[in-house]
């Protein structure tokens, strides 16, 4: 039997979303067997590019490939970050090897920056010769962002859809936890996986989204007492805790806290439990429903103070490519479609 005890002791072990601890590798065979099919075959110049949402395992997917000595670049290789270039051309001759990896081609780096950064490493790769892996969100998908670059896209890289979630959670709790045998239905609702990884979200879920939401609600001593009883988490108890968190975001103009209210009783009776949401939603959906709502705003007025706060409060995920024109410099980082995020999931 699993108790409270042994899940608080082992929290951050087993829902660790970073390089903190060594995590074994799950689900991941797609895709660690076409890199290791594709990055010798890179030709100078050529970048092999996983753009996935933050937190989905890109840099732990390569780290444990350059660690097993799957891919031809030395181990304990630190690797490069756009910022890194921008700041210091020069760690791009200084990496060892052929193959060069640049990470943190995200959102987080200003799209100015990003772009700059990009464009010295296509210049950098055609004046070398050299190869590159490239980690980095949907952003890359967008050719006014990547720029020069000889991109080809990684194809298999898995999503976190039930089966993966429930996969990499019964791997930690038998390793960690030094267990022969071990399901996740031993010290988890059911329903609070199918929550955690819908079908709908299954492509810009991410391990980092999920499991720090695990470790909040464990460490929580309303949620989970350090005691010897058995160990079990419950859909409600996470919605308890969401209730309870003083760091959710807040709200401060009266027409978002009224849209959010809307967007509750909309989602509670079109898609209970999130059920029947399959693409997500596009801007005029939810401006539709914001002025139906009595929300009396324009949809330039929408889009800047209720839709873009709400996705960067993480109420709303972004599954589009980020939008970004280079003759105005404007960029939209969050564009539509959009599905309900963990956090809205779980209040319905």
């Amino acid at each position: 039997m699993i108790t409270n005890k042994d899940l608080k002791q082992c929290s951050e072990q087993l829902f660790s979303y970073s390089a903190s601890y060594q995590v074994p590798m799950y689900g991941r065979e797609g895709a660690v067997k076409e890199m290791q099919e594709r990055v010798p075959a890179l030709e100078g110049g050529e970048v092999l590019m996983i753009s996935q949402p933050l937190g989905t395992g890109k840099t732990f997917l390569v780290n444990y490939m350059v660690n097993s000595q799957r891919l031809d670049i030395p181990v304990g290789s630190t690797f490069l970050t756009v910022r890194g270039i921008l700041e210091d051309e020069g760690s791009m001759d200084r990496f060892p090897g052929d193959t060069m990896v640049v990470d943190e081609a995200d959102i987080k780096t200003p799209v100015k920056k990003l772009v700059k950064g990009l464009e010295l490493l296509a210049g950098y790769l055609k004046e070398s010769n050299r190869k590159a892996i490239l980690l980095g969100d949907y952003s890359l998908r967008n050719p006014e962002i990547k720029g020069g670059l000889q991109t080809d896209l990684l194809r298999n890289f898995e999503d976190i859809d039930r089966d993966f979630l429930k996969g990499v959670l019964e791997q930690r709790f038998k390793h960690f936890l030094k267990l022969e045998e071990f399901q996740i239905e031993e010290v988890m609702e059911p329903a609070l996986i199918e929550y955690l990884a819908p079908e709908w979200m299954k492509s810009v879920n991410s391990f980092r989204g999920i499991f720090s939401l695990f470790q909040k609600v464990v460490a929580d001593n309303n949620c989970v007492r350090y005691n010897a009883e058995k160990a079990f988490l419950t859909v409600e108890m996470f919605r308890e805790f969401l209730c309870r968190d003083e760091k959710q975001p807040e709200l401060e103009e009266e027409i978002q806290k009224n849209f959010l209210q809307a967007l509750h009783e909309y989602l509670k009776e079109t898609y209970p439990k999130g059920s029947g949401i399959v693409n997500g939603f596009q801007d005029a959906e939810l401006y539709e429903l914001a002025r139906n709502s009595g929300i009396s705003v324009s949809k330039r007025e929408f889009m800047e103070d209720i839709l873009y706060p709400f996705a960067a409060a993480d109420l709303l995920v972004s599954t589009g490519v980020p939008e970004y024109e280079k003759e105005n410099g404007k960029f939209v980082r969050r564009p539509a479609p959009y599905v309900p995020s963990l956090q809205m999931l779980l209040s319905l």
